[in-house]
C-alpha cells in the first residue's frame, strides 16, 4: 500500500451536521478554530470583529461566545470581554483522570455488547483517517473514533460525561498532534495502528483485555504532556 501523504496543518471540514441556528454555526466555527490553534489561547474574541468577519448580527456572536463559556472554552472578564482559555497542566492532568475513568469502564461494556454496524462504523473511522487531507480532521476523527466507543457501550451516562469534556479535549489533542506532529510526523500511522488494535480488542470480545488496552492508550496521552508544556 502506498503510505499516506504528510499531513498539512490545516483546520479540519465541518462535518456534515444537522440544520443549526446562526449562533450555533458561529459557535462551532469558533470552537474548531480554538481547538486547532487558530484562535491562540489569551487571544481576545471581540464581539463587533467576530460579527463583522462572519457576516451576521452581534446577537448571535454574543450567544456563541456564552456557548463557549459553558464548554470552558472562553472566559469573560470583569467588564465582559472574552479571551480565550489557555489550559494549565492541571486541566490536562484533570481531563486525563477523566478520560483514564470513563474511557476504559466504556470500553469493557463495549467489547460485551457491540454490534456489526458499530465495528463497521470504527472501521470507516479508520479508514477515513487513512485518507484525510488535514491535520485538523484527523484530530477530529481521532475524537470521533473513541465517541463511537463511548456510545457502543450501551451507557448513556458515561457518554453524557464524555461529551461534557468533548470541547476542552478537541483542544487538548489539536495541541497534542501538532507538536507529535512537528517532532515525529507520525501522528496518522501511530493514531491508525492504535485504533485498529483496539478495534481487534473489541471484535474479540474480552472485556477485560479491552478495557486494559484502552487503559494503556489513555495513559499514552499522558507521556506527551511535558511536550506540551514545553509547547511556545
Amino acid at each position: 500500500m502506498k503510505p499516506p501523504a504528510p499531513l498539512p496543518f490545516l483546520p479540519p471540514a465541518d462535518p456534515p451536521t444537522p440544520r443549526r441556528t446562526l449562533a450555533q454555526e458561529v459557535a462551532a466555527r469558533l470552537r474548531r478554530e480554538i481547538a486547532h490553534g487558530i484562535r491562540a489561547p489569551g487571544s481576545m474574541l471581540a464581539e463587533p470583529t467576530l460579527a463583522a468577519a462572519m457576516g451576521v448580527s452581534r446577537a448571535p456572536v454574543r450567544e456563541a461566545l456564552l456557548e463557549l463559556e459553558r464548554d470552558g472554552l472562553v472566559a469573560f472578564d470583569a467588564r465582559g470581554r472574552t479571551q480565550v482559555c489557555t489550559m494549565t497542566a492541571i486541566d490536562f492532568e484533570d481531563l486525563f483522570a477523566l478520560r483514564l475513568a470513563l474511557e476504559p469502564m466504556a470500553m469493557a461494556h463495549a467489547a460485551q455488547r457491540i454490534a456489526p454496524p458499530e465495528l463497521d462504523a470504527l472501521q470507516a473511522n479508520i479508514d477515513a483517517t487513512l485518507t484525510t487531507q488535514s491535520l485538523g480532521d484527523l484530530s477530529r476523527l481521532d475524537l470521533d473514533f473513541h465517541a463511537l466507543i463511548l456510545e457502543a457501550s450501551g451507557r448513556p451516562r458515561l457518554c453524557a460525561l464524555w461529551h461534557s469534556l468533548r470541547p476542552q479535549l478537541e483542544c487538548w489533542l489539536g495541541a497534542l498532534h501538532r507538536k507529535h506532529q512537528a517532532l515525529t510526523g507520525q501522528v496518522r500511522q501511530m493514531t491508525m495502528a492504535s485504533h485498529a488494535e483496539l478495534l481487534q480488542a473489541l471484535q474479540n470480545r474480552q472485556p477485560e483485555p479491552a478495557r486494559r488496552l484502552m487503559q494503556r492508550h489513555v495513559q499514552g496521552w499522558y507521556e506527551w504532556l511535558p511536550t506540551l508544556e514545553a509547547s511556545p
